[in-house]
């Protein structure tokens, strides 16, 4: 196996593992409530609902498609990055 590739399971592995926040709870939750519904009721748009909502919570992606828009994870601002000074001027 290549860097490359190393790299590419790592990151993927780490989008899986990290970064669990609300919306992903709640989407495993929904996912968990549809696969349930699929098994008492044999329906079909139910697993399909579950399976949406259960890539969706476990890659940590949103419903944008071909935008990739995962939500970011979240980092912690050091004091040496915020300003010094902040400098407001009023236009009228």
């Amino acid at each position: 196996m290549d860097a490359r590739a190393s790299s590419t399971i790592s990151t993927m592995m780490d989008r899986i593992l990290r970064g669990w926040t609300m919306a992903r709870w709640i989407q495993l939750g929904f996912a968990g409530v549809f696969v349930f519904a699929a098994i008492a009721n044999k329906e079909p748009i139910a697993w399909a609902a579950a399976a949406y909502f259960g890539i969706q919570a476990v890659f940590n992606v949103g419903c944008c498609a071909t935008s990739s828009c995962a939500s970011p994870s979240p980092t912690k601002v050091s004091s040496a990055a915020a300003p010094d000074g902040i400098t407001f001027e009023e236009i009228t």
